[in-house]
């Protein structure tokens, strides 16, 4: 991860990354299907993992093959998971850690994330990382979502520097695949969603947490 050390910036994606949230949503999901008694495979969240609210809604209606149901179930999904979310914020292993080196070295950073831009900023001030951040860029500012590169290319827009100036953190596939695409420099971070070995070989670096990122940092005392 050498590469690393001649990044002018640092972009994150949030849940599943910053945030272990992923399984909450998996859990709000099936809580949903369950109450609307919606008949949905255990694979079914996998493929919306990283993707916007639309484009879920959409691949809901492609799967149970009914753009009103799926309509209700991501709504219903939604209660769900803001009543998980009332309990607390889940944050990473290394998280906080890792962006308190980042305000100490000076390194700019932003949240490119998926998620609306409201809800985006309600998780990071519940968790108190707002402050960490120059930039929040939620699915709702940019015209495509991931994979296209949009979101990234306004993230690095928005902290002053070019994409290719960039460290991204992405934990899926849709994020991987936008952040290469934008000609960042990508760390996959695994987390529950599957990516494709093709997708994992676009990545110029693997790591298995933040925790593991800052260690690395710190040891090379960059």
């Amino acid at each position: 991860m050498d590469f690393l050390h001649d990044c002018a910036a640092f972009v994150f994606d949030m849940d599943g990354l910053l945030f272990d949230t992923e399984r909450l949503s998996r859990r709000a999901l099936y809580a949903a299907a369950e109450e609307l008694n919606v008949p949905l495979a255990e694979d079914a969240f996998l493929e919306l993992i990283g993707r916007r609210m639309g484009d879920i809604t959409q691949r809901l209606a492609a799967r149970i093959g009914d753009e009103i149901l799926a309509a209700s179930l991501v709504e219903c999904s939604e209660k769900h998971y803001q009543a998980l979310l009332a309990e607390g914020v889940p944050v990473k292993e290394g998280v906080a850690d890792l962006l308190e080196w980042c305000a100490e070295q000076k390194r700019p950073c932003a949240v490119a994330t998926s998620t609306r831009t409201a809800k985006a900023e309600y998780k990071l001030a519940s968790a108190k990382l707002r402050q960490y951040f120059g930039a929040v860029i939620g699915g709702d500012q940019v015209a495509n979502g991931k994979p296209a590169p949009d979101i990234y290319l306004r993230a690095a827009a928005a902290l002053g520097v070019a994409a290719g100036e960039c460290g991204v953190f992405e934990d899926s596939e849709p994020g991987v695949r936008a952040a290469h695409a934008a000609g960042a420099r990508v760390v996959w971070v695994p987390d529950l969603a599957p990516v494709e070995v093709a997708t994992q070989n676009l990545a110029a670096a693997r790591v298995e947490s933040l925790a593991a990122v800052l260690q690395f940092l710190q040891q090379r005392r960059v």
